[in-house]
């Protein structure tokens, strides 16, 4: 009876001896951390423990800092009791890579626009397109002017993003207009140099002199017409102009006071006077213009300076040259047209200078190479 007595006193005690538990704090299986990480085990529930980080002993409350991937082997034992963990982690403070495209994005694309990302390892993306998300390996169709919203996303949560801004303009151009364009701005003894240059935002236009109302009618027609064909608008603008304001300045005044204006040549050539003059005389740094001055001569027959209004607009719009055998253009030199309404090809001419993808110091091989995709075959 005393044996069976001690036996089961001892049964009842090892069964008392509670499991070794691994209770970590600070590092979790799987995760990746931007920032240094202290690991702390909970050592009443542990008993006896050892830590070992990438093989090295390590004490309770250690410090993991420094890139790189871990293994954290933990042993807990409890009299016989003895149970294994192993953690694995990653500390990775590096960002992902600005998004990138094997092609970079262009302004302007033809009937679609296709993007293919320089994608990054173990890094996920999440594209938009006007704000809403969009699968990348597909072709965007939709004309007009979109925002393009890329966002690269690594394990670690950090992120990097890149936005572009691309249009798809499916306007055409035929052969003889892309041609028209080419000779006017590297085949023409007006213009000096090849110079493309042109208004990159919105223009007040100021009058000043003594136009009539027919001339102020012709005007504000004439604007109409080319804020339909630009990306900018032509203004009217009664106040003065305010500083860091683009502007066409239009004088309508006597042609013998055009000298008083900085015309400088003579106002008779042979047959031939001078009834309008148009020249910048503020350009940005960028060879942008930013101001324009136009001479309208109020001594000339007034259905001549509805003409001569629309001529010397073109030429502020940055065609300052002309086309001498091509009476059917408004930049036909000599007013004996009475032209007041822009030509077809005159149109197109304005379209294809202001492209965002027609930049100054392009090369005529350039714009042959630009506009390929828009020239109807």
């Amino acid at each position: 009876m005393k044996k069976m007595f001690l036996f089961l006193s001892l049964f009842l005690l090892t069964g008392c001896i509670p499991e070794p538990e691994i209770d970590i704090d600070g590092v979790q299986q799987g995760e990746v951390y931007v920032n240094d990480q202290t690991i702390n085990i909970d050592e009443e529930a542990a008993g006896e423990y050892t830590l070992h980080l990438n093989g090295n002993v390590i004490q309770n409350d250690h410090t993991v800092s420094g890139n790189g991937e871990y293994e954290l082997t933990i042993t807990a034992k409890r009299w016989w009791n003895e149970i294994t963990k192993t953690i694995a982690f990653e500390i990775d403070d590096e960002p992902p890579a600005k998004p990138s495209f094997k092609d970079e994005v262009k302004p302007l694309y033809y009937k679609e626009a296709n993007f293919e990302l320089e994608k990054e390892e173990d890094v996920t993306y999440k594209v938009k397109i006007d704000y809403e998300p969009f699968d990348i390996s597909q072709a965007y169709t939709k004309e007009g002017t979109h925002k393009l919203y890329i966002q690269s996303i690594k394990d670690n949560g950090l992120v990097a993003d890149r936005k572009e801004t691309f249009e798809i303009d499916n306007r055409t151009y035929s052969r003889h207009e892309v041609d028209a364009f080419k000779k006017f701005f590297f085949h023409n003894e007006d213009q000096e140099g090849t110079k493309f240059i042109k208004w990159s935002d919105h223009v007040g236009v100021h009058v000043y002199g003594e136009p009539t109302a027919t001339d102020m009618k012709a005007l504000e027609s004439n604007l109409q017409t080319i804020n339909q064909i630009l990306p900018v608008d032509l203004n009217l603008r009664e106040s003065q102009p305010f500083a860091g304001s683009n502007r066409i300045n239009v004088h309508f005044v006597p042609t013998y006071q055009f000298k008083d204006y900085g015309f400088n040549e003579e106002l008779r050539n042979n047959d031939y006077m001078v009834v309008g003059y148009a020249m910048p005389t503020l350009l940005t740094h960028d060879d942008e213009l930013f101001e324009t001055k136009i001479l309208i001569g109020t001594d000339t027959d007034q259905q001549l300076r509805k003409t001569t209004i629309l001529h010397e607009l073109m030429h502020a719009l940055g065609f300052y040259g002309h086309f001498e055998n091509n009476p059917n253009s408004i930049l036909y030199p000599y007013t004996d047209t009475n032209l007041t309404e822009l030509s077809s090809t005159d149109k197109k001419l304005i379209e294809i200078l202001y492209r965002k993808d027609i930049k100054p110091g392009m090369t005529e091989a350039e714009v042959e190479q630009t506009l390929n995709d828009w020239i109807v075959k």
